[in-house]
C-alpha cells in the first residue's frame, strides 16, 4: 500500500507542479465556461433590451378610428406618412425600412357595421426580422381586442359575452419547478464535465508515459504493477473531479447572466444535506467508472493522440445519453435502467434532483457501477502485467 500512495502522490505532483496542466485542467475549464456563458447571456439580454426599446415604424392606409384606438392601447409606434405603392411597400418591408404595413379598404368599418360581406385588410410583414415580427404580433393583439368589441356590440346584453367564469387554483409546487429546471440541465453537464476532466488527464498519465518511454522505468522498479495501476486510477480520479468542479463553478457563476436571473442564482436551498450527500456519492462512483474506462483505453493505446481518438466514441455516447435524458419528461424508474452503465448514473442524478428516486434504484446504480469499475480495474491490472501491451511503442 505504501508504494500505491507513492504513485498516487507522484501523479498529483506531476500535474500540480506543471503550470500548463494547472492552467488547462483547473483554471481554463471553469474560466472558459464562465466567459462563454456570460457573453451569450449578455448578448441575449442586450438583444432583449434593444427589442423592447425599439419603436416600430408602421405604414397604414385608411386606418379606421376604432382600430387606431386599440392600436394605441397595445403598442408604441410611428406612422409613416405619405402614400406608397404596393411594390415599393413590399421592398421597404424586405429591406426593414418599415416594420409593418397594413392596407384597409376605404369602407372597412362601414361594411362591418352594415354586415355587408366580410372586408379584408392586407398586412405586410417580414418574418425574418425580429422588429417586424414583434410589430405583427402586437398588431394582431390590437385587432383581437377590436374583434371582441365588435362581438360585444352585436350582443343584446354585453354580459352574454362572458356567460361563465372559471376560478383557477394553481397547486404547483415551486420546489418541483426549480427541481425540474436543475434536472433538465445538470445531469447532462455533469457527465460531460466528468468525461472532459478525465480526458484532460487520463491519456497523458498512461499513454503519455508509454509514448515518452518513462513507463518502462516505472515498471522495472520493485513496485507491484497492481499498485502502479491503482495509484494512477486514484490520482486521475481526484484530479478529474477537481477539473469537473472547476467547470461547475464556472457555470454556476455564469447562470445569472445566461438565464437572466437578475443577478441571483437559482434557489438550491430546496436540497438538503442528504440530497447533496447522495449526489456526491453518485458523482464519485461515476468518476471512478469513467477513469477506469479511460485508463484501459490509454493503456491499450500507443500514444496520447491514439488514446484520445479511441475515447471520443465513448464520450459522444455519454453526451448523447445526457442530452436525451434532458428532454425526457419523467425519470425512468425501471430497475434495469439503473443497472446500465453511464445511463444509470445519469438517470439517478435526474431522480435525485427531482426527488423521484428510490433506495432500491439508488443502491442498484451504486453497486452496479462499482462492479463495472472493479472489472475494469481487474482488466487494467492484467494489461499492466502484459509486456506486449506495456512496452509496445
Amino acid at each position: 500500500m505504501k508504494n500505491l500512495w507513492v504513485i498516487f502522490k507522484k501523479e498529483i505532483y506531476r500535474v500540480v507542479t506543471d503550470k500548463r496542466l494547472v492552467l488547462g485542467v483547473f483554471i481554463l475549464p471553469g474560466l472558459s465556461i464562465f466567459l462563454i456563458y456570460t457573453i451569450i447571456g449578455t448578448a441575449i439580454g442586450g438583444q432583449m433590451d434593444e427589442e423592447q426599446a425599439h419603436v416600430p415604424t408602421l405604414y397604414v392606409e385608411n386606418l379606421p378610428g376604432e382600430v387606431e384606438a386599440h392600436l394605441d392601447a397595445h403598442m408604441d409606434y410611428t406612422l409613416q406618412e405619405g402614400t406608397i405603392e404596393e411594390e415599393a411597400l413590399r421592398e421597404k418591408i424586405r429591406e426593414e425600412e418599415l416594420d409593418l404595413a397594413v392596407i384597409f379598404p376605404e369602407d372597412f368599418a362601414e361594411r362591418i357595421d352594415s354586415r355587408e360581406g366580410i372586408p379584408e385588410a392586407t398586412v405586410f410583414y417580414n418574418q425574418g426580422s425580429n422588429h417586424s415580427s414583434n410589430a405583427y404580433n402586437n398588431f394582431n393583439q390590437a385587432m383581437g381586442a377590436y374583434h371582441e368589441n365588435i362581438i360585444m356590440d352585436r350582443l343584446d346584453d354585453p354580459s352574454d359575452y362572458h356567460p361563465y367564469e372559471l376560478g383557477t387554483v394553481n397547486l404547483v409546487d415551486e420546489r418541483n419547478v426549480v427541481a425540474q429546471g436543475f434536472a433538465m440541465l445538470m445531469p447532462m453537464l455533469i457527465i460531460i464535465f466528468l468525461f472532459v476532466g478525465v480526458m484532460n488527464i487520463g491519456p497523458d498519465a498512461i499513454a503519455g508515459e508509454k509514448e515518452r518511454g518513462t513507463i518502462a522505468t516505472l515498471l522495472v522498479t520493485p513496485t507491484r504493477r497492481t499498485e502502479i495501476a491503482l495509484g494512477k486510477v486514484l490520482s486521475i480520479a481526484l484530479l478529474s473531479f477537481a477539473s469537473a468542479l472547476s467547470s461547475f463553478i464556472g457555470i454556476l457563476l455564469s447562470l445569472p447572466q445566461l438565464m437572466q436571473f437578475d443577478d441571483t442564482l437559482p434557489d438550491i436551498s430546496i436540497y438538503g444535506i442528504g440530497d447533496f450527500a447522495v449526489l456526491l456519492l453518485v458523482l464519485i462512483i461515476t468518476v471512478f467508472f469513467i477513469v477506469a474506462l479511460v485508463s484501459i483505453i490509454s493503456t491499450y493505446a500507443k500514444s496520447v493522440k491514439e488514446a484520445t481518438t479511441l475515447i471520443m466514441p465513448f464520450y459522444f455516447i455519454a453526451m448523447i445519453i445526457g442530452i436525451m435524458n434532458s428532454f425526457g419528461t419523467d425519470v425512468n424508474q425501471s430497475l434495469l435502467a439503473h443497472l446500465a452503465p453511464i445511463y444509470g448514473p445519469i438517470n439517478l442524478l435526474a431522480g435525485i434532483l427531482t426527488f423521484e428516486y428510490s433506495l432500491v434504484n439508488f443502491f442498484a446504480t451504486v453497486l452496479s457501477t462499482l462492479v463495472y469499475t472493479s472489472l475494469f480495474v481487474v482488466l487494467l491490472n492484467r494489461m499492466f502485467s502484459d509486456e506486449r501491451i506495456m512496452f509496445t511503442r
